[in-house]
């Protein structure tokens, strides 16, 4: 293809659709630090058979933002079709910008709807439509069933959507693209018949070859310490936030920082790189490749549930295991014998519970403690009678008076049933569907 072609062809596809075109707009989702998303009643003819949404930037974006947009669906539409296919299965990537009389207005892009909604069961009983996010995966293993999804959040589940996110940082990577902001709103997740998939959202605050069309808004918590003292605009960037999504699926947190505490419920094969990942160490962090070439293995490996059930911090709900535990005998477990080479037997979580006191009271019996325990026993019975009898005698002397009401006693107090705080959705007023923020 001649340069001239080659420049045609840029030309046109980085050209802008004006608003005026895309007809009556609709909001969808709540007003976001950029912009808010919009449905349109009309899609352009040239993006083909699909359904487009319209995010439209709150403030005028900055001058250079119109070129980099242009440039990323440029690209985009230079790919060959498999990795163009690849591309839209992972990002929500700018498909088209979108202007009104001649200034940068916003993009368009696909909707993600169809793909990422869930029917949550609200706490309320209701039913409304969510976007499944990461957000929703970093809380005990039984969240998603308790909001009426059948997907349990063990650790191989875990596992398999941390190598979807490796691997979509990893093909990102590849392109020259840092994702900038990897946070638990942006990336999308969905279970189709139990198999994860994963999308990254806000690509057009992504470092698209170096340069950026919209500053990104870095999420609380997720992103480098200060002390670092690094770009924030690097692969090794990422790598580190990479590492905070691994760290905080497998410690089941929202807020975890330090491994050491939650190394325990991390498969061994992935501590090191766990380590390396949020180490002040930018050249040693490993790539987000390195990260899926390891998950592919560990997950081959098997047995993952066995082997690191997660936490159990919930309390046990009326007639049912703990929230948040695997939901196994054999997953507690105590040493029988502190000797070498003695293997450790599986105890049923009911062998744990303390022994009522009728049955403790026979097993110190029979450790030597039973008559120790018996004249006690007989000696305070015999004071109690002794004083119960020479007050009744005297009461007896004394007029009667009329009873006090009430024997001063208040009855026992029936504990509160536990109920788990979730602010981990969204659902707008008046009616609107949460959706790409």
């Amino acid at each position: 293809m001649s340069t001239a072609a080659l420049e045609r062809e840029l030309d046109g596809a980085g050209e802008a659709v004006e608003l005026a075109a895309l007809g009556p707009l609709r909001a969808i989702s709540r007003a976001g630090g950029q912009g808010r998303v919009h449905e349109v009643a009309c899609t352009p003819p040239a993006l083909g058979p699909t359904t487009v949404v319209a995010k439209l930037y709150r403030a005028a974006p900055p001058r250079h933002a119109a070129d980099v947009l242009a440039d990323m669906v440029a690209w985009s539409r230079r790919l060959d079709a498999d990795e163009r296919a690849r591309l839209g299965e992972l990002c929500g990537w700018p498909l088209a910008t979108v202007t009104q009389q001649g200034e940068l207005f916003g993009i368009l892009m696909h909707d993600l709807r169809p793909r990422f909604e869930a029917p949550f069961q609200m706490p309320s009983g209701a039913r409304a439509a969510v976007l499944l996010a990461l957000e929703h995966l970093l809380g005990a293993d039984d969240f998603l069933l308790q909001r009426g999804l059948d997907v349990r959040l063990d650790t191989r589940t875990r596992a398999e959507v941390l190598d979807r996110i490796a691997s979509a940082l990893a093909f990102l990577h590849r392109h020259a693209i840092v994702a900038d902001d990897v946070s638990p709103n942006n990336v999308l997740v969905r279970f189709e018949h139990g198999v994860p998939e994963v999308c990254l959202i806000d690509c057009d605050s992504m470092s698209f070859r170096g340069r950026q069309a919209l500053t990104a808004v870095e999420t609380g918590d997720w992103n480098l310490p200060t002390s670092f003292a690094e770009p924030a605009h690097t692969r090794a960037a990422d790598a580190y936030k990479l590492g905070l999504v691994a760290l905080r699926l497998f410690a089941r947190s929202h807020d975890a920082r330090d491994p050491e505490p939650h190394l325990v419920h991390v498969p061994a094969e992935l501590r090191g790189l766990l380590r390396r990942a949020l180490a002040p160490d930018p050249p040693n962090r490993p790539p987000a490749g390195e990260w899926h070439r390891a998950l592919r293995e560990v997950l081959l490996g098997g047995e993952l549930v066995r082997r690191y059930p997660g936490p159990v911090r919930s309390p046990r709900r009326p007639g049912g295991p703990p929230a948040g535990a695997a939901g196994r005998a054999d997953d507690v477990r105590r040493p029988a014998h502190r000797g070498p080479g003695v293997r450790i037997p599986a105890v049923a979580p009911a062998a744990l519970a303390v022994p009522p006191l009728r049955a403790r009271s026979r097993t110190l019996a029979g450790a030597g403690w039973g008559s120790t325990i018996v004249s006690i026993v007989a000696v305070a019975t015999i004071a109690f009678l002794i004083a119960f009898g020479f007050l009744h005698a005297l009461r007896a002397l004394e007029p009667s008076t009329p009873a006090a009401g009430g024997d001063g006693f208040a009855p026992a107090q029936q504990s509160q049933p536990y109920s788990q705080q979730n602010p981990y959705y969204y659902v707008p007023q008046g009616g609107g569907q949460p959706v790409i923020q």
